[in-house]
């Protein structure tokens, strides 16, 4: 089988922020949205792996196409992956403390020097607003949260479960026995996606946000990362 998955690492920052742009418009490429095409990466991946997991508590695993060529395989051989927390207020806190002071530095909120496109504008404000805020609805439901991409050449092949896969293994390794996370409301193919693998909506919570619970027929059994 040519994929494999492996353990997420800093190493992988360039692969994961591709990603991120090129699934960054509901589940389609951002890439037309931005002049800064690093912002959706530098919200919804990289600090996952560029934080200290002591701190935040964060881990992740990538899926990696082994046929890809040794010269291209920094930024092309990964093509999807799920990152998250097992402590979500930890990495809350952590993201405030050693992430959003640099980029809030680095993309004041307003600037006459700086060209932006109206979705650049609207990262750089998440930047400023600490996005991964969560509502107290979630996290009665669990401490943890992922979010995942898949580039569209590797969806609708079972590898969105497997990655799933690998975090519920991983968090019931540390007695959690829930996870959640939220989707861009206008990707109705993500959503039903996560319905099909059991996830519900959170009580108390918009829709974009939903659970999945580990005890649910689906998910009892083990050994389903790969």
């Amino acid at each position: 089988m040519p994929f494999t998955i492996r353990p997420a690492a800093f190493k992988d920052t360039t692969a994961l922020s591709r990603i991120c742009l090129l699934t960054g418009d509901a589940g389609q490429s951002a890439e037309h949205l931005h002049k800064h095409p690093e912002l959706p990466g530098l919200v919804w991946a990289l600090p996952y792996v560029s934080l200290p997991p002591e701190a935040a508590y964060t881990w992740g695993f990538v899926l990696v196409d082994d046929t890809t060529p040794d010269d291209d395989r920094t930024t092309r051989a990964i093509k999807g992956y799920i990152l998250g927390t097992s402590d979500t207020r930890a990495y809350e806190a952590a993201a405030e403390a050693e992430w959003w002071p640099a980029l809030r530095i680095c993309f004041p909120l307003s600037s006459d020097q700086d060209e932006r496109t109206g979705a650049d504008q609207e990262y750089i404000d998440l930047i400023h607003r600490a996005p991964d805020v969560a509502l107290e609805a979630c996290l009665a439901v669990s401490p943890a949260h992922v979010h995942i991409n898949l580039l569209p050449e590797v969806q609708r092949r079972g590898w969105g479960r497997k990655l799933i896969g690998c975090a519920v293994e991983y968090l019931r390794e540390r007695q959690i026995d829930a996870l959640w996370l939220g989707m861009d409301e206008r990707n109705v193919t993500a959503r039903k996606f996560y319905e099909k693998l059991g996830f519900r909506e959170i009580r108390g919570a918009p829709d974009k946000l939903m659970a999945l619970d580990f005890e649910t027929h689906k998910w009892k059994g083990v050994g389903v990362c790969m």
